[in-house]
C-alpha cells in the first residue's frame, strides 16, 4: 500500500515538472516574438520616415521644374514678341530688307474659336470659309505683297492637350502654320507668307474673363508694302 502511494506521488511530481518545463519554453518563445515584433516595428517606422523624406524631395523637384518651365515660356514669349515688334517696325534703307519704309496696307483678325476647335490646330469648315474670302482679297488687291500670319492664344496654360502642345507658343505656331498652308493652297505664293507664333503675348483683352480670352484667341493676317 505504501509502495502504491509512493508511486502516485512520484507520478504527480513528474507531471508538475513537465508542466513547468513547458511553461518556460512558452515564455521564451513569447519573449522572442516580442523582440522580433519590436525590431520589425522599428524598421517599419524607419521606412515610413524615409518615404516622407522622399516625397518632400519629389515635391521640391516638381516645384523647381514648374518654375523653370514657366521662366522658359516667359523668355520664349518675350523673344517672339521682340522679333515680331522688330519685324513690324518701319524698315530703313540699308537694313536687312533694303526695301525702304514698310507700310501696313491691310490687316484683318479672325477669331481662333471660328478657325479651330478648343486646343486644336486643324481648321474648321467655318474657319476655311472665312479664309476663302480673305485669300480672294489677297489675290485680287494685294498681289505680290508680303503677307504676315500671326497666331495668338489666351493666357491659360495648356492642360487638356498637353500631349499635343508643349505650351501656348507651340499651339499658336501650329495654328498660324495651318492658316499659312491653307492660304498657300488657295493660290497665295508661299514665299510671300511669313508665319509668326505669338503665344499669349500682346493680348487685346483681359484674360480674367471668358469673353476676353475669346478675343485673345485669334489669328491676325497683315499685308505689308
Amino acid at each position: 500500500m505504501k509502495h502504491g502511494r509512493l508511486f502516485g506521488l512520484v507520478a504527480i511530481l513528474a507531471v508538475v515538472a513537465l508542466a513547468s518545463v513547458g511553461c518556460t519554453d512558452y515564455k521564451k518563445k513569447y519573449l522572442a516574438l516580442q523582440t522580433q515584433y519590436a525590431e520589425l516595428n522599428t524598421k517599419h517606422n524607419s521606412v515610413v520616415e524615409q518615404n516622407k523624406t522622399l516625397r518632400l524631395q519629389l515635391a521640391e523637384a516638381e516645384s523647381d521644374k514648374s518654375r523653370l518651365s514657366s521662366a522658359l515660356q516667359t523668355a520664349t514669349s518675350k523673344l517672339a514678341a521682340a522679333e515680331a515688334k522688330a519685324a513690324a517696325s518701319p524698315a530703313t534703307g540699308g537694313g536687312s530688307t533694303g526695301t525702304g519704309a514698310e507700310t501696313t496696307v491691310y490687316k484683318t483678325t479672325v477669331g481662333g474659336d471660328i478657325l479651330f476647335s478648343a486646343g486644336q490646330a486643324t481648321l474648321t469648315d467655318p474657319g476655311k470659309r472665312a479664309l476663302d474670302s480673305i485669300a480672294d482679297r489677297l489675290k485680287s488687291s494685294y498681289s505680290g505683297m508680303t503677307v504676315r500670319v500671326y497666331g495668338y492664344t489666351d493666357g491659360d496654360p495648356i492642360r487638356r492637350t498637353k500631349n499635343l502642345w508643349q505650351d501656348n507658343l507651340d499651339l499658336s505656331a501650329n495654328r498660324a502654320m495651318a492658316v499659312t498652308r491653307y492660304l498657300s493652297a488657295k493660290g497665295i505664293d508661299r514665299d510671300r507668307i511669313e508665319t509668326i507664333a505669338m503665344g499669349e503675348t500682346n493680348p487685346v483683352a483681359s484674360n480674367s474673363t471668358k469673353a476676353g480670352k475669346a478675343k485673345n484667341r485669334r489669328v491676325e493676317i497683315m499685308v505689308v508694302k
